[in-house]
């Protein structure tokens, strides 16, 4: 991180999915997560485990960006170079449907994730000595 190589924003979301995978809980972004119908699937469900199919999706499933898909896959697998081509956009997204995933997976809301700073820049980077 202190390279600056990649977005923070990026890497906490990437930190958060593979925690989230390490602790069992790792979601679906090929196959649906009910019925392992191979994808790709427009509904994300959080309550299911990821993406799902047109017959498994319950209601008020999220409708992400095919694009924001891949950026969450990338992110799981530490892909970067795919996750920092990725739009921003696609990047708010993506953090809303993990941030989304971690606290129903926590079964409480995670009240100081919306105050971390998403961004790396010269001034909050550690340099060491």
């Amino acid at each position: 991180m202190t390279a600056g190589e990649h977005d923070g924003g990026l890497i906490l979301d990437s930190y958060l999915l593979r925690s989230l995978a390490v602790a069992g809980w790792s979601p679906s972004f090929e196959v649906c997560a009910r019925c392992s119908e191979p994808g790709p699937h427009r509904a994300f469900s959080v309550q299911s485990g990821g993406m799902v199919c047109t017959e498994c999706r319950p209601p008020g499933s999220a409708a992400p960006a095919p694009a924001t898909v891949v950026l969450l896959g990338a992110l799981l697998s530490g892909d970067w170079s795919v996750a920092d081509s990725s739009e921003q956009r696609h990047r708010r997204e993506a953090s809303g449907l993990i941030a989304a995933f971690l606290q129903w997976h926590l079964e409480r809301g995670l009240r100081s994730l919306p105050l971390v700073d998403r961004t790396i820049s010269a001034d909050n980077v550690w340099m060491g000595a």
